[in-house]
């Protein structure tokens, strides 16, 4: 697995009773505010390249779109790289184009860019005046849906480490386009700027618990993004969908490797999911209880249509 230097920084906070109180010494991933993350483990993006300019900038996006397409409208999964990882590979993105072509999926792989002042190439925590990433996702999407025939009630999104974070802003802004989202190591704001959301969007949440760069137990805080904020542990992100949706019922399901949560009952039929992963750290996971974790994304996904 490859691993790159990745010029972010995160601070963790504990949560005092007096407040919140950021904890800046020894929590440094590494020395100068640069720390690991596994982007496309080394490999190359190498399906085709479109350039669509969104809001005066050249955005480009790679696609997938099955040699043999079934008849009629197709789903669209679009998956969102890590820091880092513009024209790199996806993680399993040889499987997820292998399901692609077996189940006629089109997919979409959108490149980040960095913007002045941002710490991380995708803008979280989005506010009016910085809508440029969910501007080019759905400037893309329409530009995807113009030469190929998409489902517009089956468009997915799927995301990794930062992409991972980013589909949280999809969800809370884009949920009239995005009728379900699954991701990997990740996270969100403690407080989101707004997340009125059109239609309540089901999700799906993977983490390890030894990750050591997106903590799973802590809160924790950007080097130099105060406009982000600080950010959600795991089990305070799975609390803030689960009562948003006003989820009802609650199952657990043990093994010896992971624990999977399902918090259902919700309004509008929607869900909230969890894998939580023991042993497992940043790296994208092979399997999750023997099955593909690529598998268990589509699988969840599938269900829902908006």
């Amino acid at each position: 697995m490859v691993y790159q230097l990745i010029n972010y920084s995160l601070v963790r906070s504990d949560e005092m009773n007096t407040g919140r109180r950021a904890i800046k010494t020894g929590l440094t991933l590494m020395a100068m505010g640069i720390f690991l993350i596994c982007t496309g483990c080394g490999e190359r993006q190498t399906l085709p390249s479109s350039t669509i300019n969104v809001g005066g900038i050249d955005r480009e996006y790679n696609l997938f779109v099955p040699n043999n397409p079934p008849e009629g409208p197709m789903p669209l999964l679009v998956a969102i790289h890590g820091g880092g990882g513009q024209g790199e590979a996806f993680p399993q993105q040889a499987q997820f184009e292998a399901l692609a072509e077996s189940q006629g999926i089109i997919l979409a792989f959108p490149q980040a860019h960095l913007m002045p002042n941002n710490e991380g190439e995708w803008q979280l925590n989005t506010r009016p005046e910085s809508r440029h990433d969910l501007d080019y996702i759905e400037a893309m999407i329409d530009d995807i849906s113009s030469r190929h025939q998409v489902d517009a009630t089956r468009v997915y999104a799927t995301g990794y480490s930062l992409g991972s974070m980013f589909t949280y802003d999809l969800a809370c802004h884009l949920s009239a386009r995005f009728a379900a989202i699954a991701s990997f190591a990740g996270t969100m704001p403690v407080t989101m700027h707004s997340c009125d959301q059109a239609h309540k969007v089901p999700i799906m949440h993977i983490h390890g618990v030894e990750d050591g760069i997106i903590s799973y137990t802590d809160s924790w805080d950007w080097k130099e993004w105060d406009s982000v904020g600080a950010m959600l542990d795991i089990p305070g992100l799975m609390q803030f969908w689960s009562e948003k949706y006003n989820c009802v019922d609650e199952t657990q399901v043990a093994s010896d490797s992971s624990t999977h949560f399902v918090h259902s009952g919700c309004d509008d039929g929607t869900r909230f999911e969890h894998h939580r992963l023991n042993g497992v750290g940043h790296g994208w996971p092979d399997a999750i209880d023997s099955v593909s974790t690529h598998e268990v994304i589509w699988t969840f996904l599938s269900e829902f249509s908006r």
